[in-house]
């Protein structure tokens, strides 16, 4: 009988011990808070894309992060970049390069195991609000179809961006865009107003507050939380509150060139729209149109800036990974574009900055080039969680602690098959479908008003760019 006591005895301290030894291993894992920006450009303080754009949340967070200013998308376009952001695959290997596909529709890609998923396997809790995929959780009781349900263990249930003006203050600019052959979503969406509502009254905060409060209950694993906020993505519907910090005398317009469209090829002519940047200029409203992008993005600040006050009063500040990012850039005139889902540097360049709690918490800035398909392996590597080797991503942890390193020579962004660009750290190359080239040296034309792919001179250098994109998509 004294035996059996004994013997339950130990059964039952090897049990605390081991439960013990678990609650530490669980301790000493980092949490991780990722934070998507919908179309936002580098127009953040940080990044000096825009000056006069006030964004001291995220700036905030970047005096303590290493900042990466050349940063960029696998695709310029919402689907097929987050997809590639948080499946670990270039769009050249799922074939997702519209916002139609689901990765999970393309066979062989049924059961890929996502970022949020790698990490529930190895004990994380999962959570989301807002627009992580491209399509959010939804207010339905089933998920919006493109949402990857089974990627998070949780979800807010709710709707994107800021509230909505009443049907008569609704594009209210003026701009006739079908007269200038503006056709389909962008017609209804390209779209700005100032909305006298609160900031908490808007489903960017809501999403941002779902999260602030989870990061106030008691979590018993370490936890992975996703937010995406949606603005600045059109419409422009914000707080006028944000509206009012900028006057409209004062906004300054992108340096553009005339007649910069001459040389991309009938293509990249077709690409870029052109109907709606002669209808914002001649109807006068560029500079409104610039402070509207600007305001939302002030909005998606504030919205950021509660989220980091909800992981600031939680009691898992001090063991939490922070990245944030867009997911690509956008243009507001450049090119003669409004929008992204071009290979130009203005859609294809976006922030990312990462916050290691381990770390000595000064700003650091990297201008290596780095890829987001590169954030899934770098969060791996940081939560010191076993290599997924099937991602096509690198770590970049290595510059995470020390930002003069380089990790890449050239950094892939593509928009359809046979439709790629390559960046190094001094070009640009582009090429598309029917075999139109361009090549912009970023050395002395950062705005890529030149195409100089036709010039002799620059023969070996798109030998050695066609050579690396071959490897890249072999």
């Amino acid at each position: 009988m004294k035996f059996k006591n004994i013997k339950n005895v130990c059964i039952v301290a090897l049990l605390l011990i081991a439960f013990s030894t678990f609650s530490q291993e669980n301790k000493s894992k980092p949490n991780v808070l990722f934070i998507m920006v919908d179309d936002l450009n580098d127009w953040v303080g940080a990044f000096g894309g825009n000056p006069q754009t006030k964004t001291p949340n995220i700036d905030a967070l970047a005096n303590k992060s290493t900042i990466f200013k050349n940063a960029y998308c696998s695709a310029p376009l919402c689907n097929p970049s987050r997809t590639s952001i948080m499946s670990g695959y270039r769009p050249s290997t799922t074939g997702v390069y519209g916002n139609s596909e689901h990765f999970r529709d393309v066979k062989g890609f049924e059961n890929t195991v996502t970022i949020p998923q790698y990490f529930e396997k190895y004990g994380y809790k999962t959570a989301a609000a807002g627009k992580i995929f491209h399509s959010p959780r939804g207010n339905a009781k089933k998920p919006k179809p493109g949402s990857d349900p089974g990627s998070f263990q949780q979800e807010r249930k709710g709707g994107l961006g800021g509230t909505y003006p009443e049907d008569k203050d609704k594009h209210s600019h003026g701009l006739e865009l079908k007269k200038y052959g503006v056709k389909g979503s962008f017609l209804r969406s390209f779209d700005w107003f100032p909305v006298d509502v609160t900031l908490e009254n808007n489903n960017d905060y809501k999403s941002a507050d779902y999260a602030s409060k989870f990061l106030q209950e008691k979590h018993d694993k370490p936890f992975f939380l996703a937010c995406g906020i949606f603005r600045p993505h059109l419409p422009w519907f914000a707080p006028k509150q944000f509206f009012d910090m900028y006057k409209l005398e004062d906004i300054k317009l992108p340096v553009t060139l005339k007649n910069d469209l001459d040389d991309v090829g009938r293509m990249g002519q077709n690409m870029a729209k052109r109907g709606v940047h002669k209808s914002v200029v001649e109807h006068g409203k560029w500079k409104e149109a610039v402070r509207a992008y600007m305001a939302n993005i002030s909005f998606a600040d504030a919205c950021v800036g509660h989220l980091l006050d909800g992981l600031k009063e939680s009691t898992y500040a001090k063991n939490t990974i922070i990245v944030l990012m867009g997911d690509h850039g956008w243009h507001l005139g450049e090119k003669e574009h409004w929008s992204k889902n071009v290979l130009w540097e203005r859609s294809a360049k976006t922030p990312l900055l990462i916050f290691d709690p381990r770390g000595d918490g000064k700003p650091k800035v990297s201008t290596s080039l780095v890829s987001l398909l590169d954030v899934y392996p770098t969060l791996v590597e940081m939560a010191n969680l076993p290599e997924n080797k099937e991602l096509e991503g690198k770590s970049i942890y290595d510059i995470v602690k020390n930002p003069t390193k380089e990790t890449k020579e050239y950094v892939l962004t593509s928009k359809d098959k046979g439709l790629h660009s390559l960046r190094s750290n001094e070009y640009r190359y582009t090429v598309y479908p029917d075999g139109f080239e361009e090549l912009y040296d970023h050395r002395i034309d950062p705005n890529e008003w030149t195409n100089i792919a036709k010039n002799p001179s620059n023969k070996e250098v798109l030998k050695t760019f066609r050579k690396e994109l071959k490897s890249i998509l072999k």
